[in-house]
């Protein structure tokens, strides 16, 4: 109380009047006037046209880390003989990953913009040492196996003349394994030509050469590789919310290809939620799910809450993608064959058949978290928790990601085909084929535009606020003491005067000589 003594100089009524309105003023300023701030700030992280937001959104200025690893085969002899697929993981390939937006149109009234999302893959032979792209990896024929494969499920009845096409077309050397350099195999491209004058070959190219995930290089011949179709072209129209009405619904799919809901699934299987992956909404709270729609799935994802952590100083709420998680999460079904809970694949894993057009199986890479059971049908995979799975780190207050892990693993569920010699005789199995990792970590100097801009801002408002809010409690203790002080007749308007023990002595040295 000391150092307070000064106010005891006023009257308690001033004390009192000072201290309600240093409360007042701490109150207004940390709980309203901050916030608002804060939030009026944050409301500018819309699509408005000619927005930095804006800019930052049509064509992100750094790209992404993007690694592939192949897994090749090394006994394909032996696996069309009934024995199991041994797996020797190659890679990674590593490619920088440059998004961008094609702008197609805007709505005002609507508040939305319409873009074609285009992927960029740019290859890094510095970052992928010791490999040239030139490697030679022996994998499943997506095309011919997996054709096979649906063609016996779905149309058994012209199975005969699919078995006799594709030999036709592919011309299989003793196994319906492909066998190509990686760089060809991701990208460059594996030619077929499909100018054959056999009947069944005439009947079943036209409707090869019209699928989309081929290269068509003229009318008869044409080109497939994992990611050679997709790079600098269009994943998809996107509509979105551009959020300037609504900042919480910024980057919101309103329409995929112009449909509401996905063309593969109905129901709620078939809703589209969440945004394109590029941008999410600021305000969000840590249970919040950031749905993304995904043409890979053709279907909305959304991870699930972890933990809270931080990056680079600022705070974040980490999330994980979960596959196949179906006993304890219903919506999870969506992920089994056609909707159906009947028709579910192993634990830890997802039914993509109908999105790919091909019996593909898609889970977290060397089935992490997956039926330990998968690990049975093949030889050289090892799961291991760092190296796997994938997180998603969020600033949750503008929705940033600031730092993301996306690793997905591509298998084939491949089935015997008694009408097919070459896999007559093959044993049952979901063989990987590749898998990938698109990572993210955002620089310091964007980060600290969160941290000294949103968090340092708010730290030293709360100790403006709560200091202030101490400072005038005890203001209105002392009020409270000096009036019961008064009431009881003891003064107490000023500090207490004590009585100078040397008054009226002449302490001015004297004069003269000193006499003994």
């Amino acid at each position: 109380m000391a150092g307070l003594g000064f106010l005891m100089r006023y009257s308690y009524k001033t004390i009192a009047i000072i201290s309600v309105l240093i409360t007042v003023l701490a109150s207004v300023v940390g709980f309203y006037l901050a916030p608002t701030l804060i939030e009026s700030n944050l409301k500018g992280l819309n699509l408005k046209p000619g927005s930095d937001m804006r800019k930052l959104w049509e064509k992100t200025p750094f790209p992404l880390t993007f690694m592939v690893y192949i897994f090749n085969i090394t006994n394909p002899m032996e696996v069309v003989e009934g024995k199991k697929p041994r797996l020797q993981q190659i890679g990674p390939y590593v490619f920088d990953e440059w998004k961008s937006k094609k702008v197609i149109s805007e709505d005002d009234n609507e508040d939305s913009v319409t873009f074609d999302l285009i992927n960029t893959y740019k290859f890094r032979p510095d970052l992928t040492h010791g490999l040239t792209g030139d490697e030679v990896v022996t994998v499943p024929h997506m095309m011919l196996m997996g054709g096979l494969i649906a063609a016996q499920r779905d149309r058994p009845g012209l199975l005969g003349i699919v078995i006799q096409a594709f030999q036709q077309i592919f011309e299989p050397q003793g196994t319906p394994f492909l066998t190509t350099k990686a760089m060809d195999l991701l990208f460059h491209g594996v030619g077929v030509d499909c100018n054959r004058e056999e009947l069944e070959a005439s009947i079943v190219c036209p409707q090869i050469l019209s699928e989309k995930n081929i290269n068509k290089i003229n009318d008869t011949y044409f080109s497939i590789s994992l990611f050679g179709v997709t790079n600098g072209t269009s994943l998809g129209k996107y509509k979105v919310y551009r959020g300037v009405k609504d900042v919480r619904k910024v980057g919101e799919v309103m329409t995929f290809e112009d449909s509401e809901v996905s063309k593969v699934f109905k129901g709620e299987c078939g809703k589209i939620k969440g945004t394109d992956g590029t941008i999410f909404a600021p305000f969000h709270k840590k249970k919040d799910i950031f749905y993304s729609f995904s043409p890979i799935f053709c279907r909305s994802i959304g991870p699930a809450y972890k933990n809270e952590a931080s990056y680079n100083s600022v705070p974040t709420s980490v999330y994980n993608i979960q596959f196949g998680d179906f006993k304890s999460d219903p919506s999870q079904h969506c992920f089994c064959r056609d909707g159906d809970p009947e028709k579910c694949p192993p634990k830890g894993t997802v039914d993509n058949y109908a999105c790919m057009g091909v019996p593909m199986i898609i889970s977290k890479p060397h089935f992490l978290d997956a039926d330990r059971n998968l690990l049975k049908g093949v030889d050289g995979l090892k799961p291991v928790k760092k190296l796997h799975d994938n997180f998603l780190q969020f600033e949750m207050q503008s929705g940033s990601p600031v730092s993301v892990k996306n690793r997905i693993q591509f298998a084939l569920q491949i089935e015997k085909i008694p009408d097919f010699d070459l896999m007559a005789n093959m044993e049952p199995a979901i063989v990987p084929i590749f898998w990938i990792e698109e990572s993210l970590d955002l620089p310091a100097k964007i980060t600290n535009v969160m941290r000294y801009g949103i968090y340092l801002f708010q730290t030293i408002i709360s100790i403006i606020k709560y200091s202030g809010i101490i400072l005038g409690i005890i203001g209105l203790f002392i009020a409270a003491y000096q009036r019961f002080q008064n009431s009881s007749g003891t003064k107490v308007s000023g500090p207490p005067v004590i009585d100078n023990p040397l008054a009226g002595v002449n302490l001015q040295p004297r004069t003269g000589a000193l006499k003994y």
